[in-house]
C-alpha cells in the first residue's frame, strides 16, 4: 500500500439552496496537471454560488465550469491556494471489484467497491457509478477514493440509501469532464446518430439518423452494439455510458453484431444537433 495523503483539514465548499431546493456540501480535491480542483453539486443546490471553507478560513473561489448531468464542478481558487495534490487513475477498468481507501480529514478509511451501478430505481443512468461499501457511514460527497496504489480511483457521489453503501463518480468520468470544463466552461457530448430504445434489453439500433456519423459509415437498423471504443456493450444502460465518453472529433471503433456477423467501423462523433 503506497504512503496515503491526508487531507486535513478538509476543503469543504459550501452550496446554498436552489430555488425549491437544499443546501448541500462537498470535499473539494485536487485534479492533476491543473490548478482546478473538483466538487460534487448535489441536486436542489446553487451550483454557481459555492463558498469554500477550509478550517475556520474562507477562502474565494470562481465557477470554471458545471457539468449538470455528471453534477461534477471545477473551481479554482481566487488566492492561488490549493490543497494537497493527489495522483488520480487514469480508469477504473472493466473489473470495478477492490479495496480502497476514503480519504478524509479524520485519515484514511477502508471501503470497497463491489461493482458498476447503471440504473437506480429503474432509472437509467447517464453514466455508470461505482457501488462502495464503507465500513462506516458513507463520507460527503467529493471524498476521494484510493486504490492500493495511492491514486484517485473516483470521488463519493452520493449515498445509496441506508446502511454503507454509496455511489462513486470513477476517475474517468472525472477526466472527461475536466477536459472540456478546461477548455470551453462546459461539457461536449460526442454524437453519433444512433437511435437505441431502453424498452429493449439488447443494445438493438432501431434508427440511425440522416447525416450522422453513423450513416455515412454504413451502420444499419438492427444492427446490434458490442462495443464502443474499449467499453463492452451489453445493454442499454451499457450504451448510454459509453456514449457519456464520446469527444467530438476523436474517432471511436464501433463494434456490431449484423445477423450472425461481427462487423467494425471507425466513426468520428460531431457534436449533438442543436
Amino acid at each position: 500500500m503506497a504512503q496515503l495523503i491526508t487531507i486535513s483539514p478538509r476543503w469543504q465548499v459550501n452550496f446554498p439552496a436552489a430555488a425549491n431546493g437544499q443546501a448541500a456540501d462537498s470535499t473539494a480535491v485536487a485534479v492533476t496537471g491543473a490548478s482546478l480542483m473538483v466538487v460534487v453539486v448535489s441536486a436542489g443546490a446553487d451550483a454557481m454560488s459555492p463558498k469554500l471553507q477550509v478550517g475556520t478560513r474562507s477562502i474565494p473561489v470562481k465557477v470554471i465550469g458545471h457539468d449538470p448531468v455528471s453534477r461534477l464542478e471545477f473551481i479554482q481558487t481566487e488566492g492561488g491556494e490549493m490543497p494537497k495534490a493527489m495522483a488520480w487513475a487514469e480508469e477504473v477498468g472493466v473489473s470495478a471489484s477492490a479495496s480502497l481507501q476514503s480519504m478524509e480529514a479524520s485519515g484514511p478509511n477502508k471501503c470497497r467497491s463491489t461493482g458498476w451501478v447503471k440504473q437506480v430505481g429503474g432509472k437509467i443512468l447517464p453514466l455508470a457509478l461505482l457501488r462502495v461499501n464503507f465500513s462506516h457511514a458513507v463520507p460527503p460527497p467529493g471524498t476521494p477514493l484510493l486504490n492500493d496504489a495511492g491514486r484517485v480511483v473516483g470521488i463519493v457521489f452520493q449515498a445509496a440509501g441506508s446502511g454503507n453503501t454509496g455511489y462513486a463518480i470513477p476517475a474517468e468520468a472525472v477526466h472527461r469532464v475536466q477536459q472540456d470544463i478546461s477548455d470551453s466552461g462546459h461539457l461536449s457530448r460526442g454524437w453519433l446518430g444512433l437511435a437505441l430504445s431502453a424498452e429493449l434489453q439488447m443494445p438493438r439500433v432501431i434508427r440511425v439518423l440522416q447525416d450522422s456519423p453513423a450513416a455515412a459509415a454504413g451502420i444499419k437498423p438492427n444492427d446490434v452494439l458490442l462495443s464502443i471504443g474499449t467499453r463492452p456493450v451489453t445493454d442499454y444502460p451499457d450504451a448510454a455510458n459509453a456514449f457519456f465518453y464520446l469527444i467530438p472529433g476523436r474517432e471511436v471503433r464501433v463494434k456490431l453484431l449484423r445477423d450472425v456477423e461481427q462487423i467494425e467501423y471507425t466513426l468520428t462523433p460531431v457534436k449533438p444537433r442543436s
